[in-house]
Formats: structure tokens, C-alpha cells, sequence
């Protein structure tokens, strides 16, 4: 899995209220309680970062499966809190889950480790910025530029920090940002940071780019005020062992080290991989790749990803969606994947300049249309009404989206622009976020993707665009040079333009591909 592109989610929020969760994808068995299971009584306290609640949750249901009788407790905080507790002896939890083998180092010289750690996972750090990319970062040699004054990043105490310094080392950038850096001991502050606009970029841990608080919650995305640029490469970082351990101190040492045990096993390795973690131990007969994925695509992309998994279970299609702009810069900033799927023929030229694709085919087409509330309450008829006074109106960011350009582009040829933009209070960086808000009332308007009206018929209704003035989007597919599993990656691009993806297409809300 250390090869896998781990690259995620961008501006894209709101992703649930408009989607829905997507299908759980299968895994692996996990065996059935015998009487030395059943035996085995009691309850463990297990402490968890708050943000992998929710691989833990997932983590915990397939233990208490395994051991019936026992009851599993967590107590959740931050990392660094926890690490401090254990280390001064403050807290004995049976085990503990850690992001990183640096935390557990402090709490083992205290003394106050019982038996070895376990890797149970590998974890990694990745770039953000604000919203938008406002300084135009694409690769760590551009944190080098005078007009990037501040980077965030957790002091070497802490895994995050100490292996993204690695990395900033090894890119042979440390001796010109050292100076830039702003450094914490609490690593849930680098996110704050940036929100505040107190930094140009900060390293955090992958993993937390999809962070639930929630106990067996889903994958989130990033909050939308921030975006993803990536993962930094391992072999600048190096791989980082998330490890776990009984404490010293444990009232149920016993049943700690069974939990353990469990960390390694198969179906537990999917609930970490499924949350952005690499697996501890890799499955040869498994091949994963990486999907770049416009955010107003994802009502259809969830479902054939699913649908091609059925067809090759050997096959993991990990999906990272954003809105197409902030995608195109992923890409740039990563220089990895296997799949590149944005919303417009415009993101795909521009990745065919740079040299990033193999091939492409169209999947469908978009088409714009406005999206109001059920009932159409200020009347809309048509795409004139907009620049009613009074309106709230909705459109996507053109630097981010898809939809921001097709719109632009039709209310400019409309000569409805700058009429319109005075009554625009709303600037999306993806569809799914304009859906969102005309969903619950936060705007009257919005342009928007067929596709996205189709998945809020209960709440919403589409007013047509006159036809005269766009031309459909098309949503191509491509395979990008840096995959490993060109065939694999073929494949599936053969599936989504075959007969039973053009289904699934159609079925989404999508206009059919033209070929």
C-alpha cells in the first residue's frame, strides 16, 4: 500500500446531505468465536485519537464479534494529550491506539508500555492550504517562494512533525523554509491555523483529511474553507508505523493483547485502508488505485466503482473527490494516480498539456440547469429571473469547478453576467456544496449539474437552461502515465463506457456519452 496515492479531498463539503453514504464495500471474514473466545470475560479501555474514531468504531464491532464477552470502553482525545497522560503515568487504559511510533517511543522510555507495540497500520502527511490555492502551491519547492511566509507543522515530538520535516529535508528545501515554520505540540492547532489565514500551508497527517469524531462514522472531507493538496510522497517522508500497545498498569492486560492481535488480521486492515491508512500487512492478491474525481460526478462514481468491484474483487478503486480545479492541482502537486475523472473537457486539456494522461473517453455529459427550492417559491422561469433584485443566488468558484466555468461561460453569452453577480452571495467550490444550499434554504439559486438536481428531487426542482446557450459538458475519463496497473486502470475505464457503465451513467442523471 506504500505506493497507493493518497490524495483527497479538496474544497468538497457537504458531500452527505447531498450524496448519501456510499456503498460499504465487502470484507474480509472475520472468524467466529470459539470457547477459548468465548472464555475470555470482561471489559478493556482502549484510548483513541479523536480523529480515527471512526475506523476504531469499525475496529471495536469486529472485536466484540470475536469476543463476545467482552466490553470495549474508549475514552477519545487529542494525541498529544494522551501522550502526555501516559507518559507521566496518568492514565492506564489497557490499550492505546497511536498515529505514530514517535508518541509511543516517549510513552515505552517512561516505562510505561507492557510488552512490544504493534504496527497496525502505516500513516502518512499530507499538504493543506487555504481554500482555493491562493498561492498557487504545487510541490514543496514552491514553499520556498518569498511570498510564502508561514508554514504549520507539529514539533518533532509528534510523528506529523517529525516526519514531515523529514520530508521538507529530503526535498532539499529545509535549510530556505526552516525560518517559515510555525510550530505546535498540539497538532490539532495546524488546522486551526490555516482557517485563521495565519498560515500559507500546513503538513498534517493524511488521515486526518478524512477524519470522523463519530465512532464508526464515514470518511469526511476536508472542511471547506481549506483544501487538500496531497500526500507527500513516502520516500520523502518515509513510511510512518501507526502503532498500538498494552499499557503498563492495564486492568485487562490479557484481553488487551488480544485486541492486538486483531489490529493485523484482514478485515480489520480494510476499516484502517478505507480511512486513508496504509495496511501493515499488504494483501498480495489485492490491487489498489487511485481515482481523481469531480465532487458533482460522485451519485454516479460511488455506485460503478461498486459495480466494477463486483465484476474484480482483487480490485480497490480508492475515489478522491474535489471540485475538478482543486483535482488538477492535486495532480500537480502528487504526480501519482491511476484515474483522472473531472467534470469538464477543460481539466482534461489542460492535464493533457502537462503531460499527466495516457488516453481519455468520454463517461456522459452534463448539462446546466437552476436549481430552486421544491415549488419554485420566487418563481424562476428562466435564467432572466436571476438578476431579479432580491435573490440570493448561487454560482460555483470557475477556478474550482466545473459548474463555476459552464456557468460563467452561459450567463456571459446570455449577457446576464454582471447583472446576475450582483445578486451572487454564494461561491461554491463544487456542486455539491451549491446543491446543499438551495436544499436548505442558504440561497434561492443556484447553477447546477443535471446530475445534482436529480439527486434533490425531494427537496429541490430544476428550471431549464435555454439550450442555445451552452453545450454540454463532457465528463471524460482518463488514465493517467503514473499508474503501476495500466491494465487494471484500462479496464475499468472499458467498464465505465461499456454498456452496463453507460447504465449506470444514464440511471445517475447523466446525459448519455457521445462518442
Amino acid at each position: 500500500m506504500a505506493k497507493r496515492l493518497w490524495m483527497l479531498l479538496a474544497v468538497c463539503t457537504g458531500l452527505a446531505g447531498l450524496t448519501g453514504c456510499p456503498k460499504q464495500q465487502a470484507q474480509a471474514p472475520v472468524p467466529q468465536p470459539d470457547q477459548a473466545h468465548m472464555a475470555m470475560q470482561g471489559e478493556i479501555t482502549v484510548f483513541v485519537p479523536c480523529g480515527i474514531a471512526g475506523p476504531y468504531g469499525e475496529t471495536k464491532k469486529l472485536f466484540e464479534q470475536r469476543y463476545p464477552n467482552i466490553k470495549v470502553k474508549h475514552e477519545l482525545a487529542n494525541i498529544d494529550v494522551q501522550a502526555r497522560l501516559l507518559a507521566e503515568g496518568k492514565a492506564q487504559p489497557d490499550v492505546w491506539l497511536c498515529l505514530g511510533d514517535r508518541e509511543m517511543e516517549r510513552v515505552q522510555q517512561a516505562g510505561n508500555v507492557d510488552g512490544q507495540p504493534v504496527t497496525y497500520a502505516y500513516n502518512s502527511v499530507a499538504m493543506l492550504v487555504q481554500k482555493g490555492n491562493p498561492r498557487k502551491i504545487e510541490s514543496l519547492q514552491d514553499l520556498t517562494r518569498p511570498e510564502i511566509k508561514t508554514i504549520a507543522l507539529a514539533t518533532p515530538e509528534n510523528s506529523n512533525g517529525y516526519y514531515g520535516e523529514q520530508a521538507l529535508r529530503k526535498s532539499g528545501v529545509w535549510d530556505q523554509v526552516e525560518k517559515k515554520l510555525w510550530r505546535t505540540a498540539e497538532p490539532v492547532k495546524l488546522k486551526e491555523q490555516l482557517l485563521a489565514g495565519k498560515a500559507d500551508a500546513a503538513m498534517v497527517y493524511y488521515p486526518c483529511t478524512r477524519e470522523t469524531h463519530i465512532v464508526a462514522g464515514r470518511p469526511q472531507e476536508v472542511p471547506g474553507k481549506l483544501q487538500l493538496l496531497g500526500k507527500i510522497p513516502t520516500e520523502l517522508s518515509g513510511p510512518i508505523p501507526a502503532q498500538a500497545a498494552v499499557i503498563k498498569g492495564a486492568k485487562n492486560p490479557e484481553a488487551g493483547r488480544a485486541f492486538l492481535a486483531i489490529l493485523t488480521e484482514a478485515a480489520v486492515q480494510d476499516a484502517w485502508e478505507k480511512f486513508a491508512f496504509d495496511r501493515a500487512v499488504a494483501d498480495p492478491n489485492r490491487i489498489s488505485m487511485y481515482m481523481y474525481c469531480g465532487a458533482g460526478i460522485r451519485p454516479m462514481m460511488d455506485p460503478a466503482v461498486e459495480a466494477f468491484r463486483q465484476i474484480k474483487p482483487n480490485v480497490r478503486i480508492d475515489v478522491g473527490y474535489a471540485g475538478s480545479g482543486c483535482l488538477l492541482g492535486q495532480l500537480a502537486f502528487s504526480r501519482r494516480g491511476d484515474l483522472y475523472v473531472p467534470g469538464e473537457d477543460f481539466y482534461i486539456n489542460q492535464a493533457q498539456k502537462r503531460g499527466y494522461l495516457t488516453e481519455s473517453k468520454p463517461v456522459g455529459c452534463f448539462e446546466p440547469v437552476i436549481l430552486v427550492q421544491k415549488g419554485n417559491p420566487k418563481g424562476i422561469k428562466a435564467l432572466a429571473d436571476l438578476t431579479r433584485s432580491g435573490l440570493k443566488i448561487g454560482l460555483g468558484e470557475p477556478g474550482a469547478c466545473a459548474v463555476g466555468v459552464a456557468a460563467e461561460r452561459l450567463l456571459k453569452k446570455a449577457n446576464l453576467h454582471e447583472a446576475v453577480l450582483k445578486n451572487v452571495i454564494y461561491r461554491a467550490g463544487n456542486v455539491p456544496e451549491l446543491g446543499n444550499a438551495v436544499k436548505f434554504g442558504s440561497i434561492d439559486a443556484a447553477i447546477v449539474w443535471n446530475l445534482t438536481a436529480a439527486q434533490l428531487t425531494k427537496d429541490c426542482e430544476a428550471v431549464l437552461i435555454d439550450r442555445s446557450l451552452y453545450e454540454p459538458a463532457t465528463v471524460p475519463v482518463a488514465v493517467l502515465k503514473y499508474t503501476e496497473h495500466p491494465a487494471e486502470a484500462r479496464a475499468f475505464v472499458d467498464f465505465l463506457t461499456g454498456p452496463e457503465g453507460q447504465k449506470i451513467v444514464t440511471a445517475s442523471g447523466m446525459t448519455a456519452a457521445t462518442k
